[in-house]
């Protein structure tokens, strides 16, 4: 009995051992019976299920999904909206913008135009004017200029701010002289016969500028140090902020930029001033 199970078992394993594999063709067979069964069983059986049940519990699904829908079509109309009103708005603020600017430099003009005849002293001590600045300054300027008469001055007065503590800087005067070539020659005889005196204290005379102009005048200090040791070359900074250099050879050359003016006085300047001129 124990021989006959031996080879029973051993007639399977055998078996087993030199099965073939499946044949891929058996299995999409297979499987196009199984769909066909399912389909089989779904006609068969589909007519028993509830219907009125299903269409109650996917009626309020349906109606959510409709729902959505709308609600992405509003929304879609809205964002459609408000892209054209948003474009509408950019070009809106561009155009503002571009007013904002030009009435800026409008007003900024204006201010300078104002201020046109206008002069700073810079270094008078608090009070040394007196009662009468006006005349006080006019005297002033007579003297330390050697004009041959007073200038006429509209008015002087002292910067509109706190009168400064005991050992601060003195505040500046602002003078309005009428004519305006009494101003440039003002300003002209400052630069030869600096520098000026006042009681034994230095005292300086500037154009009165806007804040911007400025700062944009200021931006050009490491420029003109710098021209200050280049021989045989004159320069000159005009209204409102433009560098004027004349070479020895008589080119000029303009600058708003300070940059684009360093990097000319760095590079090429020197080799533009003459061996003479060094």
């Amino acid at each position: 009995m124990s021989s006959a199970r031996q080879k029973s078992e051993a007639q399977r394993g055998g078996r087993s051992k030199t099965s073939p594999l499946p044949d891929p063709a058996n299995a999409t067979r297979g499987v196009a019976e199984a769909n066909a069964l399912d389909a089989e069983l779904l006609q068969t059986y589909a007519p028993r299920l509830p219907r009125k049940e299903l269409k109650e519990s996917i009626g309020p699904l349906q109606d959510k999904v409709e729902q959505h829908g709308q609600t992405v079509l509003e929304l879609e109309r809205a964002a459609t909206d408000h892209s054209g009103r948003i474009t509408e708005l950019e070009a809106t603020v561009s155009r503002l913008t571009a007013q904002a600017k030009h009435i800026d430099d409008r007003c900024e003009d204006l201010e300078g135009r104002s201020r046109r005849n206008n002069i700073r002293l810079v270094g008078i001590s608090e009070g040394l004017e007196g009662p009468r600045p006006t005349e006080f300054i006019a005297k002033l300027l007579q003297e330390i200029l050697r004009l041959d008469e007073k200038p006429l001055l509209d008015r002087a007065h002292r910067t509109l701010r706190d009168r400064p503590r005991e050992g601060d800087a003195p505040r500046p005067f602002v003078v309005r002289v009428h004519y305006f070539h009494t101003r440039n020659e003002i300003l002209r005889r400052a630069g030869d016969l600096s520098p000026l005196l006042c009681q034994g204290k230095r005292i300086s005379i500037f154009a009165d500028y806007t804040s911007t102009v400025d700062k944009k005048r200021a931006a050009f200090g490491t420029v003109k140090r710098q021209l200050h040791s280049c021989p045989g070359i004159t320069f000159g900074l005009l209204y409102p902020a433009v560098l004027r250099i004349t070479l020895p050879s008589g080119d000029t050359h303009r600058f708003e930029d300070p940059t684009a003016a360093n990097d000319f006085v760095n590079t090429k300047l020197k080799k533009a001033v003459t061996p003479s001129a060094v």
